[in-house]
Parts: C-alpha cells; sequence; structure tokens
C-alpha cells in the first residue's frame, strides 16, 4: 500500500482544503526544489506543530518526548558544529547505546553524517521546525568552547583589521586568534548570565573579570603582548576611534549569540598602563521587566500598581548606582504600556528598547540635557514621561510643573533611602509644597543575591545575627534559615540570581503635612513606618525568612541603613 503524501494527511486532519492544496501544487511548480510542506508553512496555511505531526505519522518516527531535551548532553555538541545542526535541522541530544537526535525533516545525508561521526545507531524523533531552532540555539549557548588560553606569540596586533561585524558568535570560524578570543570571552560571559565585562590593563598583563550578580572574579590573565590587539578589536566592534588612546570613549556592541541578538555598552577608560574596557550586556532574555517577578511583597505589589496607575503626579526610585532602579521603572512602564497611552523617556543611555514606547537618548555634548530634552517632550503630548535621573533644579522644576499639568513623571534619584528623597529635593530648591503635592511615592531599593537552590543549606544563625536583622531571636530560635555552599550550577558561590528589596513610601496627609514643615528623612522615616513601611532591612529579613537570599547577604547589602 502506498505511502500516504503530507497533503492528504494534511487535508485528512482538517489542517488543510483542496483548493490551498492544490494552490500550493502550483506554487511548486514554480520553485521544484521546495517541499509542499515548506510552502504551506511559509504561506501561513499551517503551522510546524501540525506539519511535525503528520511528517510522524507518515513517516512512522516519533515525536520527541518534551522530557528528552532536559536529558539533552551538551558534551557531545562538540562533534557536530551548530552550522550543520541549522543546516539539517537537526540536534543531536544524548547517547546511550544509541544515539538519539531530534530532526524536523528525514535526510539520509544527515542519517549517514551522525553515524560517521558517533560511531553508533541513530535514532531520529520528529520535532517542530520552530522548536528545533529554539533547541538548537539553546543547546549550543551552553556548549563549552574548548578554547585553551591563548598564548601570547599567538596575537597579532589587529589595528589593520577591518571587520566591522560578528555573524552568530557560536557559529563564528575567525581563524584570527584575537578575533577567537574576543568572540569566546563575550560568548562565555552571555552564557555565564555576567552583567559586565572587565578588560583591564596593568604592568605585565591585562586581566579578563566578569561580573556576576554584583561581585567580580576573575576569568583569565593576557599576556600583555596581547594588549593592542586587544583593545583595537573590541574598538572596532564598536565602531570606536582606534587612534584615540588619550580620551574616554563610549559606544556600542550588537551580535547574534546562538541566535539571540545582544546588545553591550562599552567604554573605554585610559590608565597608566594603557586602556581599560567595560562591557555591559544588556541581554533582554535575563531582565524579567516585570513587577510580579521583582521581588515585591503583596502588600508593596499592590500600592505600587496604585501608584503606576494614577493620571497625575511624580513617582521617584531611589539607589545607588546598580541597585535595579531603572529595571523596575520599565518593570512599571511594561505593565501599563497599551496603545491608548503615549509613553516617552529619556535616558542616559537607553538600555533596553521598549515596544511602543518612544525613547530619547539623552547627550549633553550637543546640548540634549535632560531639562532640555524634558521640555522638548512636553510638546509632544505624552500621557506618561520617565527622565532617567533628576540631578539638577532645572531638571526638577520642569517634572513638578509637567506632574501639576496632567502628566504621570516617572525618575530616579541618587539617595541612599526613601525618607531621604524628600529632603533631596528640597535641598535642591524646590518648595514643600509643591512637592507635598506632586510626590505620589518614594520607592528605594537593593539588590541581594538569591541562594542557588541546588546546594542551600539550612542552618540556625546565632542570636547576634538574628538582633541585628531586627528579628527576636526567641521567636525564631528554631526557625531554620539558609546559607550559601556552592556547587558547579552556581560556580561554586552559592547564589544565582538576584532580587529586590524595597522601602516604599506613598504619600498621605501626615506625611504631606511633615514635608510642608520641612521634618528632617528621620521624622519622615518614622512617619512612613507607623503607616506600614517596611525598610530595606526588614524587607530583606523576611526574605532571608523564607529561604530566598541568607541573613548575611541582607546584612552585607543594608550595612550603610542602618
Amino acid at each position: 500500500m502506498a505511502r500516504k503524501k503530507i497533503g492528504e494527511l494534511l487535508i485528512e486532519k482538517g489542517y488543510l482544503d483542496k483548493e490551498q492544496l492544490y494552490r500550493a501544487l502550483e506554487s511548486q511548480k514554480l520553485s521544484p526544489g521546495r517541499k509542499i510542506g515548506q510552502i504551506l508553512l511559509s504561506e501561513g496555511i499551517v503551522n510546524a506543530d501540525q506539519l511535525a505531526e503528520v511528517f510522524s505519522e507518515q513517516s512512522g518516527i516519533k515525536m520527541i518526548p518534551d522530557e528528552f531535551f532536559k536529558k539533552a548532553d551538551p558534551s557531545i555538541l562538540t562533534s557536530f558544529p551548530i552550522g550543520l545542526a541549522k543546516k539539517f535541522k537537526a540536534l543531536p541530544l544524548f547517547i546511550d547505546t544509541d544515539l538519539h537526535v531530534a530532526i524536523a525533516d528525514t535526510d539520509q545525508l544527515l542519517m549517514n553524517q551522525l553515524y560517521m561521526i558517533y560511531k553508533c545507531n541513530v535514532i531520529p524523533y520528529v520535532c517542530s521546525s520552530n522548536k528545533i531552532m529554539d533547541q538548537i540555539n539553546h543547546a549550543y549557548s551552553r556548549v563549552d568552547s574548548g578554547e585553551e588560553s591563548l598564548k601570547a606569540e599567538e596575537f597579532a596586533d589587529m589595528a589593520g583589521d577591518a571587520d566591522m561585524a560578528i555573524p552568530d558568535l557560536i557559529d563564528s570560524n575567525d581563524e584570527a586568534p584575537i578575533i577567537r578570543f574576543v568572540n569566546n570571552t563575550i560568548a562565555k560571559a552571555v552564557k555565564e548570565k555576567a552583567s559586565d565585562i572587565h578588560f583591564e590593563s596593568y604592568e605585565d598583563e591585562v586581566l579578563v573579570r566578569f561580573r556576576k550578580d554584583g561581585k567580580l572574579y576573575v576569568v583569565q590573565k593576557v599576556p600583555k603582548a596581547a594588549q593592542s590587539g586587544l583593545i583595537t578589536r573590541i574598538k572596532i566592534m564598536s565602531r570606536l576611534n582606534i587612534s584615540e588612546k588619550r580620551l574616554p570613549q563610549d559606544g556600542n556592541i550588537k551580535v547574534k549569540i546562538a541566535g539571540n541578538d545582544i546588545d553591550f555598552r562599552v567604554s573605554t577608560l585610559p590608565s597608566i598602563h594603557g586602556e581599560s574596557i567595560v562591557l555591559r550586556i544588556l541581554d533582554k532574555r535575563s531582565q524579567k521587566l516585570s513587577l510580579d517577578e521583582s521581588g515585591f511583597t503583596k502588600r508593596d505589589l499592590e500600592r505600587m500598581r496604585k501608584i503606576i496607575r494614577m493620571k497625575h503626579g511624580i513617582f521617584l526610585v531611589t539607589g545607588p548606582t546598580g541597585s535595579g532602579k531603572t529595571t523596575t521603572l520599565y518593570s512599571a512602564l511594561t505593565e501599563i504600556n497599551s496603545p491608548d497611552v503615549k509613553i516617552i523617556t529619556e535616558e542616559d543611555p537607553v538600555e533596553y528598547q521598549l515596544k511602543g514606547v518612544n525613547q530619547i537618548h539623552i547627550n549633553s555634548k550637543i546640548g540634549l540635557t535632560f531639562a532640555h530634552g524634558l521640555r522638548s517632550i512636553l510638546r509632544q503630548d505624552p500621557d506618561i514621561i520617565m527622565v532617567g535621573e533628576i540631578r539638577d533644579k532645572e531638571t526638577a522644576d520642569i517634572a513638578i510643573n509637567a506632574s501639576l499639568t496632567g502628566h504621570l513623571v516617572f525618575s530616579t534619584l541618587h539617595t541612599n533611602d526613601a525618607p531621604t528623597a524628600f529632603t533631596r529635593l528640597i535641598d535642591m530648591g524646590i518648595e514643600p509644597f509643591l512637592i507635598s503635592s506632586t510626590v505620589l511615592g518614594v520607592l528605594a531599593q537593593r539588590l541581594v543575591r538569591k541562594l542557588c537552590p541546588k546546594c542551600k543549606e539550612a542552618y540556625y544563625p546565632p542570636p547576634a545575627i538574628l538582633e541585628e536583622l531586627g528579628l527576636d531571636p526567641a521567636e525564631y530560635a528554631n526557625h531554620p534559615f539558609y546559607k550559601a555552599v556552592g556547587c558547579d550550577e552556581c560556580a561554586q558561590t552559592g547564589y544565582s540570581g538576584r532580587t529586590g528589596i524595597f522601602e516604599l513610601i506613598t504619600m498621605d496627609d501626615e506625611l504631606r503635612r511633615a514635608v510642608v514643615t520641612r521634618l528632617d528623612a528621620s521624622d519622615i522615616r518614622k512617619i512612613a513606618a507607623a503607616a506600614g513601611m517596611l525598610n530595606l532591612r526588614e524587607d530583606g529579613a523576611m526574605k532571608a525568612i523564607k529561604g530566598i537570599t541568607s541573613p548575611e547577604e541582607v546584612l552585607l547589602r543594608t550595612q550603610e541603613d542602618n
């Protein structure tokens, strides 16, 4: 009995009608090399899952069980380059006695190549084409490149290199040692979810360090002879002036890593031993722009949502550099962004592009300051404005006036806690009655490292630690807390990822009176605490009680606030 064709099976299952099949067959005559399934998929008549289902039925090859992807062994991929995987839409998963492989289509050449590479029987499983490409990108991003540390003599001076872009770094086959080294370092940093890459020039070496979860650690020491080529290569990638070595420069790099677009913000700085470079990794995949994922308590989350849905007023987020202020504001904007609302932001720099939001990059060199940009924004009929930072009285005045004329304004301030934000605005020269009538709330925040779920270990802290956290030692004497241990999953740090700790002040009549009468920050803190505000350490203690982080981490991140 003849095997049914893909088109017939799609009609039988109701995914296709005869007229659609006829038109697809006519299209196939114009491009004989294309399979009917590819044509139907490209025209949106069937989806990838439907096509995979009928292909499995036609070929007699089982659909891939989802748990097989969890069993995938990255070490076997070093023998099967990503270029082949993408060409054949095939992903080797693991070997027991046989090789188990996910495929989107049958190809005898592929089966032969897999047998020759792995020297064992090949068992294929059908997977939809879009899912397999996602799995290929994910799997190869976990593969260790296997690059050994490059020797000084391998590095050439790349000052004449005119290569301005990288295709996919995982798939890159550049032979020049300096290019391979930079590509591998960038790919490794993204794979390890680092936030920054530091190339630091010293007297006799160049140190490469990653910042992960707020902590710096050394990745590699590069010979001094490689410094010139290394700096030049990164400058070329970020389109900076390679001949200018005396002044700081700022640029950016856009690359593709395992199929994902990643942006890098680049900063160079001259030092006595040559230039140092820092790459800030702006990876949207690792940034959860959601208030639900930020770490707020249920009560504070409800209060936040009430504030960001106000029609006018100012909401301020405070904290030191690197405390997650911008991410919190992005999360708020993402939640309230809709087609019937116009949102304009001015930032220095724009870190993430938000769909449906007009974003302005501040450039003080050409006179586009926060104050100047804010004046122009108000002529664009916005509903919501985000000002990256209120740095001076001029910007604060315009933001206050914007809120008084019916705009909702978000911004940040550099203060250590929420109560100090009010005195900071007064110190800038803003009238207290204007502050009390426009500020809706102030949020102070820090980031604490989350304990690695694989290796965290229960323990009972001594009473002194509990007292420092603000907890009653008698009440929590028998309550287990958790400490960092370290394992392969967390690179022996004991921590994986970060979450926020917060103190949120919302304005009420008593607070307004306190601001108008110019009470100091300590008095405002007492009033806010009486109204139910948790300070940073108290919020951190709650997360330590739940086992999210360790008591030591909370104390470390809040030591200047108590």
